[in-house]
């Protein structure tokens, strides 16, 4: 007996609890002119309709729907909370006989006309009325507005909460963008100056849907909010895909252009100061008709980032996994607004900003390993670079001792054997011949001290200097070499070293000819550009097969192009000449 009484008691109080739960019933109002008296007169025909789990979620509509509250229980400070930060205008009713205006706001009035500082739409119900009625107008858009009742602690808590959470995904957001300013100021790769940009955008369209750019950033327009989300839309998708080709290589093709040039005119038509509502019936149907392209061109998309991924693109990889991670949660809300699923609260508030705050990160993770190739690559360059002018220089070292011993060798073979036999003839009293032999050693070392250092050079300029060694090549009678100068009238204004190696060689290409080409005619021409200077030789001599034309065989003439950082290029065929072009950087000129 006792255990009946305890189970008529339970049912007596869950029958009790029931009938003081809040009911929350919806009119439709075709005629988007109906006033609270007469909707209030249709609520007590039974003309409203029961709202299945309180979620008011008609879709795209062209009508404005009323939503009666009764049974809001007593004793509490109770708040009727419509879940959606983006409801164009709402109007609140008490009814207590007659209909009475409680509260007027939306995303078309200032942000400050809400009855609660909150980022979705709360309004207070004290005192309390058996009836209330709200006006919900976001006509010839899509709406979704799940609604429910919270106590004034129970909304401070969940502020709390709220705060916490937006300011922890924003923060890591942030840093995420202060990354990819970071990367692109070290690197100067507009790949991470594109991806600061685009996380910045997903940032504010975040902000945008979820109210909280209405209430930090903008809560002074009624222009700004309701465009708010459809612009930062736009421009995601518009640097999306900027983003994405330069990180993964994907070329900008037609299609590519033309989703970027769409998107691009509907942000123009976003921010066009005019009112939208004089449009309406053209506004709904590009709001139909615009995820069906939008999803054209992700499934385009993601088609391209497959191909390229299975092609071993390690950055296609990345963004795939990381879009697909935010796919996850963005369907999952939407999911959860569109009242299909029940998901955690956590989840149903902060899907999004969870999806794309994981997205960052899987990406930021591809653009530092990157950032940590691109420095690799460059301490390589660099120690390839080292290693360069070491060589350069032991070449250099190597051609100067070899020059010196050429010298010393000439010096001593030379001039020692003349020098011997000036002193016997002189010894011997034979002045004439010991005169005959010094003018000859004059001679020898005047030839010796114009090939190191050019006197002509120095009194008339490189210009005369190359025209005076080709003149005493031709005076030979052994062969007839053409000189081309073209410039070089001012070259006193060039530094000396550079002067001083470029006749090194043509002198070097000259002698190297006279010895080993065998060639009767020669063609110098040596023509100063305004930034450059490119020097040719060609002979008709026996040429060389191109495993001589290597380096090693030139290898003095190689060091010095090297040394002026310039290029070199020989052309030669067996018994048909050579060819070698070399093209030079000009020093910067001297200041006069």
């Amino acid at each position: 007996m006792p255990r009946a009484l305890l189970i008529t008691g339970l049912l007596l109080l869950h029958i009790f609890a029931k009938a003081q739960a809040p009911v929350f019933t919806v009119y439709e109002d075709k005629s988007r002119e109906m006033q609270a008296p007469a909707v209030y007169a249709a609520f007590q025909e039974g003309r409203f309709k029961p709202l299945p789990s309180a979620f008011l979620n008609p879709g795209f509509t062209t009508s404005i729907f009323w939503i009666a509250l009764t049974g809001v229980p007593p004793g509490q400070d109770w708040c009727l909370v419509a879940d959606n930060a983006h409801i164009n205008h709402l109007e609140l009713y008490a009814v207590a006989g007659a209909p009475r205006l409680l509260h007027i706001t939306g995303d078309f009035h200032p942000f400050a006309q809400r009855p609660l500082v909150h980022n979705t739409f709360v309004f207070p119900l004290q005192p309390v009325a058996p009836l209330y009625l709200l006006k919900v107008e976001k006509h010839h858009e899509s709406l979704q507005a799940p609604l429910y009742l919270r106590t004034r602690e129970q909304l401070q808590q969940q502020q709390v909460t709220d705060a916490l959470a937006n300011g922890i995904f924003t923060g890591i957001i942030v840093l995420i963008i202060l990354f990819g300013c970071f990367l692109f100021c070290t690197t100067r790769d507009a790949v991470y100056g594109w991806y600061a940009i685009y996380v910045t955008s997903v940032l504010l369209w975040i902000w945008a849907n979820k109210g909280l750019g209405f209430h930090y950033i903008w809560p002074g327009s009624s222009f700004f909010p309701s465009r708010s989300r459809p612009l930062f839309v736009f421009l995601n998708l518009i640097l999306a895909l900027q983003f994405i080709t330069a990180y993964t290589g994907i070329r900008r093709s037609w299609p590519i252009r033309l989703f970027q040039g769409v998107w691009l005119v509907f942000v123009v038509l976003v921010l066009w100061p005019v009112p939208y509502t004089r449009f309406v019936e053209a506004s709904m149907r590009i709001q139909q008709a615009l995820p069906l392209f939008s999803m054209a061109a992700v499934l385009f998309v993601t088609y391209t980032l497959v191909r390229k991924a299975l092609q071993k693109n390690r950055a296609a990889l990345i963004y795939l996994v990381a879009n697909v991670m935010l796919l996850v949660f963005v369907v999952l809300e939407n999911l959860y607004h569109l009242g299909k699923v029940q998901l955690p609260s956590f989840v149903a508030h902060y899907g999004i900003f969870t999806g794309v705050a994981l997205e960052m990160i899987i990406i930021t993770f591809g653009l530092a390993a990157r950032f940590s190739s691109y420095r690799k690559e460059k301490e390589a360059a660099l120690v390839a670079l080292n290693r360069q002018q070491k060589a350069l220089t032991d070449t250099i070292v190597t051609v100067e001792e070899k020059e010196r011993k050429a010298l010393a060798d000439r010096l001593h073979d030379e001039l020692g054997a003349m020098l011997a036999l000036t002193s016997l003839q002189v010894n011997a009293g034979k002045t004439e011949q010991a005169a005959g032999l010094l003018q000859e050693i004059s001679h020898t070392v005047r030839t010796i001290s114009h090939q190191l250092t050019p006197v002509a050079m120095e009194k008339y300029g490189f210009r005369h200097a190359v025209e005076d060694m080709v003149q005493q090549a031709n005076a030979s009678g052994q062969i007839h070499i053409e000189l081309i100068i073209i410039g070089f009238t001012e070259d006193r204004q060039r530094p000396l070293n550079f002067l001083h190696t470029l006749y090194r060689l043509v002198q070097e290409l000259l002698q190297n000819i006279l010895k080993h080409a065998g060639a009767a005619n020669v063609l110098i021409q040596l023509i100063e550009h305004d930034d450059s200077c490119s020097l040719m030789v060609e002979d008709n001599g026996k040429g060389m097969p191109p495993e001589r034309a290597a380096p090693g065989l030139l290898r003095s003439v190689h060091a010095k192009v090297g040394y002026l950082e310039g290029h070199m290029n020989i052309d030669s065929t067996p018994g048909k000449g050579t060819i070698i072009d070399i093209t030079l950087p000009l020093p910067e000129k001297l200041n006069s």
